[in-house]
This record gives C-alpha cells, structure tokens and sequence, in this order.
C-alpha cells in the first residue's frame, strides 16, 4: 500500500495537514468572525427599511456556525492524519482529503454574500485560496499517471464545486420556504418551487462531499453518489432557474451538475477512479 506514494509526498501530505489543521483551529473562527461581523451590521441596516430581509441574517447565523463546528473537528481530525500521512498510510489519503474539502466548499457560502453586498472579498476568501491549496497539493500527492491525475483533478474539483455552490442555494431556499407570503400554503410556484429545490440541493450536497473520501477510496459507491448526486443537482436547478428567473444562480448549478454527469461518464475517466482499471458500471 505504501508505494502508493513517494517519501517526499509522504511528508508533504504531513506537513499540509498540520499547517491546515492549525489554521482550520484557530485563523478560520477568525476569518469567519471579521466576515460575519461586517455582513450582519450591513444586514441589519437593510432589514431596517426591509422587514421582509428579516429572515437573512439568522439563516446566515445559523448556517455559519454550524460550518465553523464541522470545520473545526475536520481541522482537528487533520491534525490526528498528521502521523499516518507521515508512514503513508493508504486509509489516511481520503480522510485527509475529505477534511481539507470542507473548508474550502464551506468557504464558497463565507465569500459570496460578503462580495454581494460590499462588492470586494471579504477576509475568507483567504480561507477559499488556502484551502483549495492544500486539497490539490494532497489530491494530487498520490501517484499515478497523467490520465489517472487528469481525472482526479476534473472530478474531485467538481464534487467540491457542486457542493460549495449549492450549499448557497440551499441556504437561500431554506429561507425561502420559511418566508413565502402565502405560508403553509403552495399557492405561488415561483416560492413553492423551494420545497423541492432546498432539500434536494441538501441532500446531492452530502452526497458530493461523502463521495470525496469513497471515490479516494476508490470504491464503487463513491461514483454513483456523484453521478446520483450530480443528476439531481442539473433536474431541480434548471426548473428551479426557468421558474423564477430572477438571477443566474440555479442555471449555473444546473451547469455545474450536468458537468459532473458527464465527467463522470466519460470512459477514460470513470475507469481511472476504481482499483485496476474496474468500470463502475460494470
């Protein structure tokens, strides 16, 4: 197992995830405090001459400290990898790689809203570039030849960018649900088209991010959550896109997951993901 990965990209994978796991503990509660701080006094002041905006700032409450929770045991848990990582322990590659993709999909939701009202990145976008850092010095850390690391790179980085986009929208579809006018009523489509779009969104986002560590793992199960996941992302967003057509946001995650379909289904690309070579649709 252990030829798997050269002494020196033994030592990097270490070194990364100590320096990843610190910075998960200690800088990114406060990145994430300096962004929230100034998004919730910007909020406020809308939702002032907005009653209707009320709803904004606890879902984005709620949402960023649960993120800051899971971030802090995946930092923690990088921290753990420190020594396995260091021997080259096969088992140790996905977990690792698993824990760097968290904060870097979570950080998607910690930029976005911040560069929305303000119009300039705000703190954690050092949290997007360091952390996408880290996940492809690691992703590609484990040997292999160019088809193989062209597939990983195609896939990995798509599972993690369909999950950090949608993360968005289901946060913001979440809200939706919860503010409609005509609440518990389904009598506008263009508000009870949420429904369905937030928990689907959920559900395909845990599913990309489990898919990480399985694929890693190169097991079976690991592709068909993504391509699974993948699907439903492009079948609720393109609707949910032309109901409301009011931004591009669900079109471009409908792109997202049709993408992923198809990265996913391209031969050269799906047989490099399992061991020898093995078809997962087979």
């Amino acid at each position: 197992m252990e030829e798997k990965f050269t002494n020196r990209a033994r030592w990097t994978m270490a070194i990364v995830a100590l320096v990843m796991g610190i910075f998960g503990m200690f800088v990114i509660p406060i990145l994430v405090g300096m962004t929230f701080n100034q998004l919730m006094e910007k909020l406020v002041r809308i939702m002032v001459e907005d009653p209707h905006f009320e709803l904004a700032p606890r879902m984005l409450s709620i949402w960023y400290i649960a993120m800051l929770g899971i971030t802090f045991i995946a930092s923690a848990t990088l921290i753990a990898m420190v020594y396995p990582l260091s021997k080259g322990r096969s088992w140790a590659w996905p977990v690792a790689l698993s824990c760097l993709s968290l904060p870097t999909i979570f950080s998607v939701i910690e930029v976005l809203p911040f560069v929305v009202q303000f119009g300039r990145p705000p703190p954690t976008i050092a949290i997007l570039l360091v952390g996408l850092t880290a996940y492809m010095i690691v992703l590609f850390s484990k040997k292999g030849d160019r088809r193989e690391k062209t597939a990983r790179f195609f896939i990995f980085t798509l599972l993690g960018v369909v999950a950090g986009h949608i993360n968005v929208l289901t946060m913001h579809g979440f809200k939706g649900v919860l503010d409609w006018p005509s609440s518990p009523l389904f009598s506008a489509i263009d508000h009870a088209v949420y429904a369905i779009e937030a928990p689907t969104n959920l559900i395909a986002m845990l599913m990309c991010i489990l898919a990480i560590p399985l694929l890693a793992s190169q097991r079976k199960i690991g592709w068909w959550l993504a391509l699974i996941a993948g699907g439903a992302v492009m079948l609720v967003n393109y609707p949910t896109h032309f109901i409301r057509l009011q931004t591009s946001d669900f079109f471009v995650a409908g792109t997202l997951g049709l993408a992923l379909v198809v990265v996913l289904l391209i031969p050269a690309f799906r047989k490099q993901l399992l061991a020898n070579g093995a078809d997962p649709l087979d």
